[in-house]
């Protein structure tokens, strides 16, 4: 239940941001709870567009700008919060005020979080300039973009073989099985050759943390195949960051790479597009 205010002005209800506020509590991880006031200043759409983007610009609470973005995005939406995984961003100009903010190293993972909720071709090119930059903070990025599916994509193909149908025994220390690199140990050393570990990620302190791990103490879960394993990832991505490494199915094997090959990988591939395939490919707003 939604209590709507009707009558604060709208430049007085963007200020609440200002103070302590907290979601409204849906029971479910998949829906974002906005704040009364959120609803509120949404009802003005996109006249409230720029007295939002004005907002966070001139304030300096981290907390009050987060609530405009969620505010920018529940005008996308136009205040539909349905579905599981998937959402429906309807506002081009609240699209473009949150994108505004993708360089900022404060607000830049809200603004991944709220856009790859209904990832937009359009979307492509700037977080592909975001790639190219030196020095920032690529995680959040290079995680949001799985949820980007279209033709010729250079990660998250379909995987197209049977041997990773197999079901393999997981060992596990602990219960974060499906975002782990437990699963990932276990995938390599019974699919070889067919799934590759790039050094990257052998080389990585967190591999090297779950292999000591592992050879101290090992729980035995059910059986899980790679393809269920990158399905359900994939499905979660909805709700969270869920992203340490980044697969690719090319020749009936599977390539797994860390950040810094992944990064790399996505921007060969725009470097070798065409123009004309930019135009064309990133014209249109929605993935589906």
């Amino acid at each position: 239940m939604v209590r709507f205010d009707s009558i604060t002005p709208l430049s007085e209800l963007i200020k609440k941001l200002e103070k302590p506020w907290d979601f409204n509590e849906t029971f479910k991880a998949y829906w974002i709870g906005y704040t009364d006031d959120m609803y509120s200043i949404a009802l003005y759409k996109d006249k409230a567009i720029e007295k939002l983007t004005d907002f966070i610009d001139t304030s300096h609470n981290v907390h009050a700008k987060d609530g405009a973005l969620y505010t920018l995005h529940l005008i996308g939406i136009n205040f539909r919060v349905v579905g599981r995984f998937s959402e429906d961003f309807e506002d081009k100009n609240a699209r473009e005020a949150l994108l505004k903010y993708l360089d900022d190293k404060e607000l830049n993972e809200t603004v991944m979080f709220l856009i790859m909720r209904d990832p937009w071709l359009s979307d492509i090119p700037k977080l592909m300039e975001y790639l190219s930059e030196p020095d920032r903070d690529y995680a959040k990025v290079l995680s949001a973009l799985q949820r980007y599916a279209f033709k010729g994509k250079p990660f998250d193909q379909e995987i197209k073989d049977t041997i990773f149908n197999k079901g393999i025994d997981i060992a596990s220390p602990d219960a974060s099985i499906m975002q782990s690199m437990y699963a990932l140990i276990a995938f390599q050393n019974e699919l070889k050759p067919y799934l590759i570990v790039d050094n990257e990620i052998i080389e990585s302190k967190e591999w090297k943390k779950s292999l000591s791990e592992l050879a101290v103490r090992k729980t035995q879960i059910e059986k899980l195949s790679f393809e269920y394993f990158i399905s359900w990832d994939r499905d979660f991505s909805y709700c969270e960051f869920n992203k340490p490494y980044y697969y690719r199915f090319i020749d009936h094997k599977v390539e797994i790479y860390g950040p810094i090959k992944a990064r790399q990988i996505w921007l060969d591939w725009w470097q070798g597009l065409q123009q004309s395939e930019k135009k064309k490919l990133f014209s249109s707003n929605h993935v589906n």
